[in-house]
């Protein structure tokens, strides 16, 4: 059975060296998993492939906009993904090893090993 994980990102080449070392390298070529990465810009619709916008209400910095990250998941997993879908924002949750354990547990999982696995986070570094 190949769990299958879809990674939507801005930079998908950074993401590279961390499946060609460790557990995550011996899982691939064992074909336990399957990663594919998907660059948010090319869902976007303007020439210069802009994916952020200054905050609704002004205020400082920016944010993502939501039009080409869902453009890309519907296009990728169909409307509505037929699979869990997790957003991570600054303002969320700390994300624990309590909680992924908790999302794990067989009773209550939304991780199907069958089905893809979407997990979004999304910061700006200063």
């Amino acid at each position: 059975m190949v769990m299958r994980f879809d990674v939507f990102t801005l930079f998908p080449e950074i993401f590279i060296s961390y499946l060609e070392a460790s557990i995550l390298q011996r899982a691939r070529q064992r074909g336990l998993i399957e990663v594919y990465f998907h660059n948010i810009r090319d869902w976007t619709t303007d020439r210069h492939h802009i994916t952020d916008d200054e905050p609704y209400g002004g205020g400082g910095g920016m944010v993502m906009k939501p039009e080409p990250i869902f453009t890309a998941i519907e296009a990728v997993l169909g409307s509505p993904p037929d699979c869990p879908l997790i957003l991570l924002t600054p303002q969320g949750r700390l994300f624990t090893q309590a909680i992924a354990l908790e999302l794990a547990a067989p009773a209550q999982s939304p991780i199907d090993a069958e089905a893809p696995q979407v997990l979004y986070a999304h910061t700006y570094l200063e």
